[in-house]
């Protein structure tokens, strides 16, 4: 099974059909990474747009799940598929939009993949050259990570922070930061705990 296949209409569905009180327990997260932006965002594995659905006029989604991509567009929501593995994650469909982005944004994707460090490197290789200011990942902590029977590789901290990283690229090492409640260790414990990393471009 290739990584494209692991998301179906099963996975659509979990996401879409998550409990009342989850998606109302959801907002302070959404607007917390939404602040994060300030124009237009290519929101990469955008999943059924919880966040899309919050970012600047003229944001995108960027999904390989084709189920959630309908999901999206019933939605009216802006989305279109990408397979960034067939793509070497170049960012093929952000090179060809008319569209100059801001923010290429990483929420809670890395984790599905067994080389995230490779991915995210070549995301940054691809960014500056795209004009991006910054690539925003956000990732779960050790309790969120164990979560999810998809996810494959934990990222942390030390691992977005390397030099070799974003050496070379456009973009400066990462700030970083956690939410809810800025430390670490809160996520070894709970579940929805996240860390953010922003890369700027100097």
């Amino acid at each position: 099974m290739s990584h494209a296949e692991e998301y179906d209409q099963s996975y659509t569905d979990y996401q879409a059909n998550r409990a009342g009180w989850r998606k109302v327990v959801r907002r302070p997260w959404l607007r917390a990474a939404a602040s994060f932006v300030e124009g237009p965002v290519v929101d990469l594995g955008c999943g059924v747009g919880e966040l899309l659905a919050r970012l600047p006029a003229g944001s995108i989604g960027l999904e390989v799940n084709r189920a959630s991509i309908a999901h999206c567009r019933q939605q009216g929501l802006d989305v279109s598929y990408y397979d960034g593995a067939a793509d070497d994650w170049a960012l093929a469909p952000v090179a060809s939009s008319p569209t100059r982005f801001d923010t290429l944004l990483v929420s809670h994707v890395l984790e599905h993949f067994d080389e995230p460090d490779r991915i995210l490197r070549r995301l940054l290789e691809a960014g500056g050259p795209l004009g991006l200011r910054q690539v925003l990942v956000i990732v779960p902590g050790r309790a969120g990570f164990r979560h999810d029977a998809t996810h494959r590789t934990f990222v942390d901290a030390a691992m977005l922070s390397a030099p070799e990283l974003a050496a070379g690229t456009d973009f400066d090492r990462p700030g970083i930061s956690w939410f809810p409640g800025n430390l670490r260790a809160i996520g070894d414990v709970f579940t929805y705990h996240e860390m953010r990393a922003a890369f700027r471009r100097p």
